[in-house]
């Protein structure tokens, strides 16, 4: 649909606002990298995890997901990962319709995204530089292109020094940078990460943000799921927060303090 007749239609029922405007303008020249429309998601009959969610997220933005445990914030993580489907509505990722995304085709969807989990999910067996490589040799990269590339994101985890180390040799905020600098290997257009911070102390948390912040400065767009309220209220993004399954706000430099 044209930009114009929305902006008519706006202009017709004397609701035009410059902020309206602003995030038509927006759209039309770049549509959403993530759009969520009428979403929910039930586990079992009248149980709904997630109830008629709504969201659009521009390329390139930080997003923070908050709300109490229950509130449905992991869910859409799930659902976005296509892990889980939604019980009505549709969900787009890059310009795709990934609720009708046969199940074949869901491993090459996942290459367009960066995942961190907070209980790491490293291979015990494997070294840091073998990790990271993993995640290169499943979408069939040449040795030589890792062995280029796997170092360079170690370098800008801060982890240049520990290539041969295996993760039970490594602290919390360690193993969660090997997770970090796998997820950003293959450049992914988008890096969900959910409650990654959950298992670190005060300063490995700050130092795996500041990490996750860089990357979005250099245009990655990063979806962050987490309990940490001083984290959210210092970083000052844009904060979408969760209640029993309902997106109760979402607000441009929002804080943690706007849940209730």
């Amino acid at each position: 649909m044209s930009l114009w007749p929305k902006l008519a239609g706006c202009e017709r029922h004397g609701i035009i606002m410059k902020n309206e405007v602003d995030e038509l303008l927006k759209e039309s020249i770049e549509p959403p990298i993530i759009v969520l429309e009428n979403v929910s998601k039930s586990y079992q009959k009248d149980v709904d995890a997630v109830r008629d969610v709504s969201i659009k997220i521009r390329k390139g933005e930080f997003v923070f997901i908050v709300g109490s445990s229950g509130s449905g914030k992991s869910t859409l993580i799930k659902m976005l990962l296509k892990e889980i489907e939604p019980t009505s509505g549709k969900i787009f990722v890059n310009g795709k319709d990934i609720t009708r995304l046969r199940r074949r085709l869901v491993p090459k969807f996942r290459r367009n995204l960066g995942i961190v989990f907070q209980d790491f999910r490293l291979l015990k067996d494997r070294n840091v530089f073998e990790n990271v490589a993993f995640a290169q040799r499943v979408i069939e990269k040449p040795s030589r292109t890792i062995q280029r590339n796997v170092p360079a994101m170690l370098s800008l985890v801060g982890l240049s020094d520990k290539l041969n180390a295996f993760p039970r040799e490594l602290s919390g905020g360690e193993q969660q940078r090997v997770a970090l600098a796998r997820a950003l290997v293959n450049n992914p257009l988008i890096l969900l990460a959910d409650e990654p911070t959950g298992n670190l102390d005060p300063k490995n948390s700050w130092d795996i943000m500041s990490l996750l912040d860089e990357v979005n400065k250099k245009g990655t767009t990063v979806v962050v799921v987490t309990h940490n309220v001083e984290i959210v209220d210092a970083m000052q993004k844009r904060v979408i927060t969760m209640n029993k399954g309902i997106l109760v706000s979402d607000e441009q430099k929002g804080g943690y303090s706007n849940e209730n």
